[in-house]
């Protein structure tokens, strides 16, 4: 009986081992004469996948880059290409993989996990596989298509919306002479119904990255690869199949490594990206400085400068090669000791997202962003805004004006599409959105004395069950600005009263206060022996102010006026008084009130309306 059992427990590992070498032999071309050492080492350690580099096998096969390829038409314009931190309904990976599963299980906790498999029976396999390593199986779909490696940020598909708001596929030639990681785009299209356009440029996902509103950035590998095209035509090619309306090109950071855009920047947000700081000692040190300064020169969609941050990575640490995953970033970590410090680097650059550690077989710069394409939501509800920023002027309140695109073409819930705004300490309120067509909806917020901070993000609601906020995270990354009142200060007045008089005996005086704004106001009167007023008010524009005093020792007084209005414009206005003197002399007016100071300034101000005086 154990020998039974001996016997078929050794049959059971051989068919399991016929099964994986199989499978292997049926998802790529792996060489089997080596010539280079780098290339040896890899596939020792990874026997079924080829490597992000050339190997010097495929470099006697370049002329093998773009066989086949099939360009097309455009799509329809106006398109859109989003950008890594829009709403994202899954992820692309492979089998086998490139990552551990644990990075898999995260994912599957929000995003549907596609993974490519070779064959049903592979798919079978893969589906246990993650059965025992707690992967969501509600959150997994699988396309059956033979690939070359794992890399599918490379390879993948490149997701556009065309001018019908309809999402689809960019294809383009993969600088690699592997035929079936060149087919996955349309592999994809095909197996999710989205159409496929054929824009016949080489590139790499890993070079390539977008804000979502018409701004790309790459190596100037782009151009190496491409130099059957000028600089203006690759420039005019992304415009049409991409929207990009500005593409960076710019010198590889690293040198000559694969000259991928992702091993060194990452875009984080519209205007802010964030660029890898080495030790002085990196060889390419100066490099990345001097890419800081390009980009702190350079101007973002919104129409300010880029905001750089950095992430230190010590001489090769891959944390720059994230992924972020709609409010989660996941970030290559190898247990070394800048791991907490990068980890921090993305909480303060991304305040509210969920940032995620995860160790594995990274490569230098080549970790996670390399390995997982994001799969963009296709019915997402996608909100565009230039925010308001540095110092806002508003006598009527602060207009706020976005597009808001339901991709699902269901209606917007306009109960609750709208402004969230604070000031500085205060609670967050919410002023609905009013539509003023071609999705265009707007919104104010409220006047604001000058100098107060006020934050604010935008939120949308549709009936397909989606919200959104603007920016993506909402309220720990809301906008900001500071309050400027455009306000004109109130007029200056004359007071009217008597300029002499005797101790002991009250006085009264007036003003006209008026506003060129026709603000209410407030009066501070300082009578120069140590007496004021409060503030006293609020006064209408153009009402007649009265205010009475007594000074009790002889002497020279300059009566001092404050006018104030409600945004806090001030105006004096002064009168000297002496006490006392032998007769009293009026400042104006008319002998028959010389022995009635205190109804002089009163009739005064009653003659001049009349145009008597």
């Amino acid at each position: 009986m154990r020998k039974k059992l001996m016997l078929l427990s050794i049959l059971i590992s051989f068919l399991f081992l016929c099964f994986n070498f199989a499978n292997a032999q049926e998802i790529t071309n792996i060489p089997t004469n080596f010539t280079s050492e780098k290339d040896k080492i890899w596939f020792e350690n990874n026997p079924d996948s080829l490597p992000i580099w050339l190997t010097s096998e495929e470099l006697e096969r370049l002329d093998e880059i773009g066989k086949g390829f099939v360009g097309s038409d455009p799509p329809p314009e106006s398109m859109r290409q989003p950008a890594e931190f829009e709403p994202m309904q899954g992820v692309l990976i492979r089998y086998p993989f490139g990552i551990p599963y644990s990075i898999i299980a995260e994912m599957s906790e929000d995003v549907e996990v596609v993974t490519i498999v070779a064959s049903p029976s592979e798919q079978s396999y893969v589906y246990s596989q993650y059965q025992s390593y707690g992967v969501n199986l509600d959150n997994c779909d699988f396309l059956i298509a033979p690939s070359d490696s794992y890399w599918t940020r490379d390879y993948g598909p490149w997701f556009i919306f065309n001018g019908n708001d309809e999402q689809g596929i960019v294809d383009f030639i993969y600088n690699r002479p592997r035929p079936n990681d060149n087919q996955m785009p349309i592999k994809f299209g095909n197996a999710y119904g989205i159409p496929v356009y054929g824009m016949s440029l080489e590139h790499t996902g890993g070079n390539y990255m977008t804000d979502g509103q018409g701004i790309a950035i790459s190596t100037d590998l782009v151009w190496d690869e491409n130099q059957g095209y000028s600089h203006a035509q690759i420039d005019q090619m992304v415009e049409d199949y991409l929207g990009i309306d500005t593409y960076h090109v710019v010198p590889d950071a690293l040198g000559d490594y694969i000259k991928h855009i992702d091993c060194w920047a990452k875009l984080l947000s519209p205007d802010t990206i964030m660029i890898i700081k080495p030790s002085t000692s990196h060889l390419h040190y100066d490099d990345f400085e001097e890419a800081v300064q390009y980009f702190e020169n350079q101007t973002t969609c919104y129409g300010t400068n880029f905001n750089v941050v950095r992430v230190y990575t010590h001489m090769t640490e891959p944390y720059i090669n994230s992924l972020i995953l709609n409010n989660k970033v996941i970030v290559p970590i190898t247990g070394s000791q800048w791991d907490d410090d990068a980890i921090e680097s993305y909480e303060a650059a991304l305040p509210g997202y969920e940032v995620l550690g995860f160790t594995g077989s990274w490569v230098s710069t080549d970790a996670i962003h390399c390995r997982i394409k994001g799969i963009v939501d296709r019915y997402m509800l996608y909100i565009d805004h230039t925010p308001l920023s540095g110092t806002q002027s508003g006598n009527d309140g602060y207009d706020i004006y976005t597009q808001i695109f339901p991709y699902s073409d269901e209606n917007l819930i306009t109960a609750s599409t709208g402004v969230y705004w604070k000031t500085e300490g205060g609670s967050w309120g919410l002023i609905e959105m009013e539509p003023i067509g071609n999705n265009e909806y707007h919104a104010v917020i409220p006047p604001q004395e000058t100098g107060t901070l006020v934050y604010y993000y935008i939120h949308a609601e549709d009936y397909s069950g989606r919200s959104e906020n603007y920016p993506y995270i909402g309220e720990q990354m809301a906008y900001s600005f500071t309050t400027y009142f455009d306000n004109n200060p109130p007029d200056k007045p004359d007071i009217d009263g008597p300029i002499a008089g005797e101790p002991g005996v009250e006085y009264t005086y007036c003003i006209e206060a008026a506003d060129p704004d026709e603000d209410d106001l407030y009066v501070l009167w300082d009578w120069d022996d140590g007496g004021t007023t409060d503030w006293l008010g609020p006064y209408t524009s153009g009402e007649l102010i009265c205010a009475s005093h007594i000074w009790d020792v002889e002497g020279s007084y300059i009566i001092q006026v404050k006018v104030k209005d409600v945004f806090g414009a001030i105006i004096n206005a002064t009168l000297e008084v002496i006490i006392p003197r032998n007769r009293i002399l009026q400042k104006s007016g008319t002998t028959i009130f010389k022995s009635l100071p205190n109804l002089m300034p009163i009739s005064q101000l009653l003659l001049k309306k009349l145009n008597i005086l």
